[in-house]
């Protein structure tokens, strides 16, 4: 690599790390409580989001295979104890 690209891959690292120790000192000064909540709403917010993706895939696939075995059937019903009456139809 060249010379000013080497510099610039440097000014990048220098930038990774400082916003790590920047972020890292800004996470200790939070409050343990407030820690606390930030983590439980975290997960609530994620395990409710993969519930309702699970839902809804759930739902299509229960729609799908309900549409697959849907059929219609015909029933044809004739009686043959009638008799045919003067004109050729039955009664």
């Amino acid at each position: 690599m060249g010379e000013a690209a080497d510099r610039k891959v440097k000014e990048i690292e220098q930038t990774r790390e400082r916003l790590a120790r920047d972020l890292g000192e800004l996470e200790a000064r939070l409050p343990a409580p407030l820690r606390s909540t930030k983590a439980i709403l975290g997960t609530a917010v994620g395990g409710s989001t993969i519930a309702g993706l699970s839902g809804m895939i759930l739902r299509r696939r229960a729609k799908r295979r309900a549409d697959d075995r849907t059929t219609e059937v015909v029933v044809r019903v004739v009686r043959d104890d009638l008799e045919p009456a003067a004109d050729g139809r039955r009664r």
